[in-house]
């Protein structure tokens, strides 16, 4: 069957975005052709993102300079968590147990694919140190996330910084048989007294 073209070129761009396929951009494109008022708010939320810009504290969206939570007094702005992400930061916050700041790097080092420290948003950061008590460093498990935050923790110790990391730990719900062997290990490290 042909498709007006109007409707191809939809589906085409919701193809790009990550984790839509071909088919789900098709479903996507032929329910918002059916469904006009949810294609405007879609046309309008669209329009909005054109008023996004970076924070210019710590890397996050913000619709002005500064982004929410920089402007938010009610922080904790001893503590401040540094991120590779912005979908990091926003996971964190979902969370709901984090209270201080944040700093969003833009990626992890990673020398193979020719990303070093002056890759990464690293000018704005310590700058931002004087006052902070605690960096939190909440980079990803991986093997660039893990380098990231050794070299870090090393700066930061010269700075004369306290750096935590994230605690490893289980899935809630999760099965022990099921769990990998250095998850396993670096929870049995971590443990806490009940």
């Amino acid at each position: 069957m042909k498709y007006p073209e109007s409707l191809l070129k939809l589906a085409r761009a919701l193809s790009r975005l990550p984790g839509v396929g071909p088919k789900t951009a098709q479903k996507l494109a032929l329910h918002l052709a059916f469904h006009r008022e949810e294609a405007l708010e879609l046309k309008e939320a669209l329009q909005g993102l054109e008023r996004l810009s970076t924070c210019r504290l710590c890397g996050n969206l913000a619709e002005g300079e500064l982004c929410p939570i920089c402007q938010d007094e009610s922080r904790e702005r001893s503590v401040l968590a540094v991120v590779e992400s912005v979908s990091d930061l926003f996971a964190l916050e979902r969370s709901g147990e984090f209270h201080g700041l944040y700093h969003v790097l833009g990626g992890a080092l990673n020398p193979l694919e020719g990303v070093g420290p002056k890759e990464l948003n690293l000018e704005t950061l310590w700058p931002r140190l004087a006052g902070v008590k605690e960096v939190v460093l909440a980079t990803s498990m991986t093997v660039e996330g893990e380098a990231t935050a050794l070299y870090l923790a090393e700066e930061l110790k010269r700075l004369g910084v306290k750096a935590t990391r994230l605690a490893y730990g289980l899935p809630v719900g999760g099965s022990l048989e099921y769990v990998d062997e250095v998850t396993l290990g670096r929870a049995l490290e971590g443990r806490k007294p009940v």
